[in-house]
């Protein structure tokens, strides 16, 4: 008896064009397989964002466009200087790669959109004052504005050395960042913001006298206006919690309890969440962070597990871990947990632990570093400890060194074991 003759090959139709993204021709492979018992089908070929759907360019564009809501948040916050601030790191980022590019073989790895793209991150981790030729410093003038370019031309050496796109595993922006808080800590101080009626066009360093640090006691778009100055200067939320935390702070008076200072020496904590108190350019506004991020999730370009991670690990770190609940002139009272200290209510250790993840930039790391395809493991299980490791790590960074670049060092740390957490968790076939 003849055998019946296998199903003719059909080619499933191509996906419906999405308006504004560029479709890429795909090939699509025959939907059964000839075999001498028969016709069986095959697995249908499909889009994935992650996974050949998509170039390395539009990748770079949808990590740009959502640094846009940072962007926009600094811009706002702290004018004019803010927006020339980034148009030179990101101008320099450009230049300098193009005269990298000729030089070896790694040159040739470098592209023009890493380099503007790296070259935003790095511009939105700086604080806008720094465009400027004369910023006191204690009794000191100092010239701040060469440290833009200098940044940016370091930060194109160490994307050479590291190969470019989706090489090594340490991330040009957090190395550059911490070999310019090295070199120039204190002019890296976030010390100013705009008043909201000069809010996009203000000046930030029109601050009034300089010698003038202001407490601030309302939040930004609500608190009463300071006439004649467009900005205000005052203590930056990370520099109050590192001193309060390392050891540096000594109480006005004889006690100094941690409410005493989330009540009467921090900032509101709306204006760490919406912005309006002194930070980097786009790391100020929590909610423009998150809100970007949340667009890269969308978009399908990061894995939305390692901002969960990190933010639920650092938050339980921060509310086990020691901390001092109370400075007095001679001692400090230290209590792990803290909420279990009688003087400490969980309403206040829990501010306390707010405080310390809206005044840092661990939101940043987070969402736009941490998240580097070319940083982070490749396992699904390797990427949870990865996640997992840098939010303790900020954590404890943050308490005990500094709030300002704590998570910058976790990430950097971290960021060396991913190889050993792939090897670690590697998928392993049963035959």
């Amino acid at each position: 008896m003849k055998e019946s003759e296998p199903a003719d090959a059909v080619e499933p139709p191509p996906e419906p064009e999405q308006p504004g993204r560029e479709q890429e021709p795909i090939e699509f492979a025959p939907a059964v397989i000839e075999t001498a018992g028969g016709a069986i089908p095959r697995a249908k070929v499909t889009r994935s964002l992650t996974h050949g759907g998509i170039t390395g360019g539009q990748f770079l564009s949808i990590h740009i466009m959502a640094a846009g809501f940072p962007l926009i948040a600094g811009l706002a916050l702290y004018g004019w200087r803010a927006l020339m601030t980034i148009v030179i790191v990101v101008c320099s980022c450009v230049a300098a790669t193009a005269a990298w590019r000729r030089v070896g073989r790694r040159g040739q790895q470098l592209t023009y959109p890493y380099a503007i793209w790296l070259g935003l991150l790095l511009a939105l981790t700086f604080p806008p004052h720094l465009l400027s030729d004369a910023i006191q410093v204690g009794n000191r003038i100092v010239v701040a504005w060469p440290i833009l370019p200098a940044a940016t031309i370091l930060l194109v050496i160490i994307t050479w050395i590291c190969g470019g796109l989706g090489s090594g595993h340490v991330h040009p922006v957090v190395l550059a960042h911490l070999v310019i808080v090295a070199g120039a800590s204190s002019l890296l101080v976030p010390r100013v913001s705009l008043q909201r009626s000069h809010a996009f066009l203000g000046d930030v360093l029109r601050a009034g006298d300089p010698s003038r640090v202001e407490t601030v006691r309302g939040p930004w778009n609500a608190i009463e206006q300071i006439p004649g100055q467009d900005a205000v200067r005052s203590a930056p939320a990370s520099q109050l919690l590192t001193g309060y935390t390392s050891g540096i702070e000594r109480p006005a008076g004889s006690f100094l309890s941690m409410e005493a200072l989330l009540r009467d020496q921090m900032p509101p904590l709306e204006d760490l969440i919406v912005g309006g108190a002194p930070g980097p350019i786009g790391i100020s506004s929590a909610i423009a962070i998150i809100v970007g991020g949340m667009f890269l999730m969308y978009r399908g370009v990061i894995d939305y597990r390692i901002p969960l991670l990190i933010v639920l690990a650092a938050l339980i770190a921060l509310l086990v871990l020691p901390v001092p609940v109370a400075i007095r002139e001679t001692a400090r009272q230290w209590q792990w947990l803290a909420l279990r200290n009688r003087d400490v209510s969980l309403p206040v250790a829990a501010t306390f632990a707010n405080y310390e993840l809206l005044a840092s930039p661990l939101l940043f790391v987070a969402f736009f570093l941490a998240t580097e395809t070319g940083i982070r493991p490749m396992a699904r299980r390797a990427r949870a400890i990865y996640a997992i490791l840098i939010g303790l790590v900020a954590a404890a960074l943050q308490l005990y060194v500094s709030v300002r670049v704590g998570p910058y060092i976790a990430m950097l740390v971290v960021g060396l074991l991913s190889p050993i957490l792939d090897r670690w968790f590697v998928t392993r076939t049963l035959v």
